[in-house]
C-alpha cells in the first residue's frame, strides 16, 4: 500500500542520490505505452453527453473493479508500472480472460492516469501520510470546466465531498476542512465513512508526487507534526527526510507549506 516501501525496495540510499527513482519509474511506465482506449471506452458504459465527473468516475470504477488491492505487487506480470500492459490486463480481466491483477494503490493510480491521459484529462499522484500505521496514494484530476483539482482514489474507489454542499474536494481542501464536514463517496448518494476507515488518519500531511520536480509537502500543523518520525517507512524518518531521499539532491530541498485549522 505504501509507495514509501516501493521507493525503498527498488532503489535504496545510493539510488536516491543519483535520482534513480525518476529514471526507473520512467523506464517501467514506458515499457508499453498507454494503449487501448478504443477498448476501454465501451466498458465505461457512458451515456451520450456524459459530464466530466461521470467520465472520470467511470474510469476509476473500471480500474477498481478489474484489479485487486495489494500491499506488494513487484512480482506481477506485467510489471505494475508497465502502463500499457496493466491497462491490457484490466481489459482482459473485464473480459473474463484473466484474474484481476493485485496492485498497490500507487499502481492503480498509475493505470488510471494512463487512461485519463488518453482521454485528455490532466492528473497527478498525491501521497498522504498517517502519523502511524501507513501512507496512501491516489490521484487528483483536473476539471477542464473550472481548472480545479479533485481527488479520485482507484484503490478504495472513492471521491470526497463536503457533506453540506456536495462540493467535491481536492487534497488542499481535505487537509484544511474539518473531517466531520467531509464524506468519502463511491457514487453520488453513496457516501459513508465506513468506506475510508483504513485511511481516516491520513489527511494531515501530503506530497504532490512528481518525480521530475522539487517535491511539495503540505502539512496541517493541527493534525500532523512535521517532526513526526514515521516508523513504517524504510528507513524510518520524517516526511521531509522521505522526500529528500526519494527525490535526491538534484531537485533541491523539499518545499514545505504549513497550514492550520480544520481540526
Amino acid at each position: 500500500m505504501a509507495l514509501l516501501l516501493l521507493c525503498a525496495a527498488l532503489f535504496g540510499y545510493i539510488a536516491h542520490k543519483n535520482n534513480w527513482p525518476a529514471q526507473a519509474h520512467e523506464y517501467f511506465s514506458g515499457i508499453t505505452p498507454a494503449c487501448c482506449l478504443d477498448r476501454v471506452l465501451p466498458k465505461l458504459q457512458l451515456q451520450e453527453g456524459a459530464e466530466t465527473f461521470e467520465k472520470i468516475d467511470a474510469v476509476r470504477n473500471f480500474v477498481f473493479q478489474n484489479s485487486m488491492h495489494a500491499d506488494h505487487d513487484f512480482d506481477q506480470t506485467p510489471h505494475p508500472y508497465d502502463t500499457g500492459g496493466v491497462i491490457r490486463a484490466l481489459i482482459d480481466a473485464s473480459d473474463g480472460n484473466r484474474h484481476p491483477m493485485a496492485l498497490m494503490c500507487s499502481s492503480r493510480s498509475n493505470a488510471m492516469t494512463g487512461i485519463l491521459d488518453q482521454m485528455g484529462y490532466s492528473s497527478r499522484q498525491v501521497h498522504v501520510f498517517a502519523p502511524v500505521s501507513s501512507s496512501h496514494t491516489f490521484l487528483e484530476v483536473q476539471s477542464p470546466e473550472d481548472g480545479k483539482w479533485y481527488i479520485q482514489d482507484p484503490d478504495y474507489n472513492l471521491f470526497w465531498m463536503k457533506a453540506e454542499t456536495g462540493e467535491r474536494l481536492g487534497l488542499g481542501e481535505m487537509l484544511s476542512t474539518p473531517l466531520e464536514e467531509v464524506l468519502p463517496c463511491k457514487a453520488e448518494g453513496d457516501c459513508d465513512w465506513e468506506y475510508a476507515k483504513p485511511i481516516a488518519n491520513s489527511f494531515g500531511a501530503g506530497i504532490y508526487f512528481n518525480f521530475n520536480a522539487t517535491p511539495l509537502i503540505v502539512i496541517n500543523k493541527d493534525r500532523f507534526d512535521l517532526d513526526t518520525r514515521l516508523e513504517y517507512i524504510s528507513p524510518p524518518g520524517t516526511i521531509t527526510e522521505f522526500a529528500e531521499r526519494t527525490w535526491g539532491k538534484d531537485y533541491g530541498e523539499p518545499i514545505v507549506s504549513v497550514i492550520s485549522g480544520g481540526k
